[in-house]
């Protein structure tokens, strides 16, 4: 049975798809054995990765939550700006370093590993404010008396 009230995107997974794409960026970096031979791809894949972030955040998105939320719009900057950032790192990580940690003497792993931090942080708070945007019409009692709730504690801060 479709509702017409329920949000298409609340149901499908694209909401999982930016936050999935942020969570393999730290996987190739970390996830996979960073021998020699799987240096140099470990990292390419981290690029690739961290560019397609905003951009699914941005195509996957209903198309008037960019303009009509604020939050979402500076959570999207941000995490654009993250990605550049990654993608800097990972570019100095495959440039100067190597399997064996040089480049954790001068802290390219740590500029790297708190970049991503950072984009898979910010990431999931776009995806939360985009499910709060859209979420349900409350329905039964007990949804509705959170909604107020929330809404009493939002106008007392």
């Amino acid at each position: 049975m479709e509702l017409d009230w329920v949000d298409k995107s609340q149901k499908s997974g694209r909401q999982a798809i930016p936050v999935a794409l942020a969570v393999l960026v730290g996987f190739c970096g970390i996830g996979l054995p960073l021998t020699d031979a799987m240096y140099v791809p470990a990292f390419i894949a981290a690029i690739v990765f961290a560019v397609a972030t905003p951009l699914t955040l941005l195509v996957a998105a209903p198309r008037g939550l960019f303009k009509k939320n604020r939050a979402f719009r500076w959570l999207s900057i941000v995490c654009a700006f993250f990605a550049a950032c990654v993608f800097v790192t990972s570019g100095f990580l495959m440039s100067y370093g190597s399997p064996a940690g040089a480049t954790a003497d001068i802290g390219g792993f740590g500029m790297w590993l708190l970049s991503t931090i950072a984009l898979v942080t910010i990431t999931s708070c776009a995806v939360r404010v985009w499910r709060v945007e859209y979420a349900q019409v409350p329905t039964t009692l007990r949804s509705i008396q959170r909604q107020e709730r929330r809404e009493r504690r939002a106008k007392h801060s």
